[in-house]
């Protein structure tokens, strides 16, 4: 939903930006209504909603149980321990033998390739 309302593709959605998107779902809303909501889920002042306060807002903060879950499955994907999950990370841990086109007789080079050119980095 966020990329879909992100219409310049900055990773960040502007009062412009979230107003067309909820008139794209059938809300509408004026200017004053629009600048709340802005002002709801911009927690770090920029005037702008970038996808961790977009998550924050729709989901809640996490709880310690599932911030722990999450921690662990950070670590397991940040290979060198370095605090940052890297292309090089995770092509150390993804295995193509049983995916199912793999499994199918495609060339596990290109399943590969396919898998890690759907990341944004």
């Amino acid at each position: 939903m966020f990329r879909i309302l992100d219409d310049n593709k900055n990773r960040q959605l502007e009062a412009a930006e979230l107003e067309n998107g909820l008139r794209d779902f059938g809300i509408n809303m004026n200017d004053e209504q629009v600048a709340a909501i802005l002002k709801y889920f911009d927690k770090d002042g920029s005037k702008t909603v970038n996808f961790d306060e977009f998550l924050t807002a729709i989901r809640g903060e996490l709880n310690d149980f599932r911030l722990e879950f999450v921690r662990q499955a950070y670590n397991k994907l940040d290979k060198n321990g370095d605090g940052t999950v890297t292309l090089d990370d995770i092509a150390k841990i993804y295995d193509v033998s049983q995916h199912p086109d793999v499994v199918n007789g495609d060339d596990p080079k290109e399943v590969y390739q396919k898998f890690m050119s759907q990341w944004d980095t």
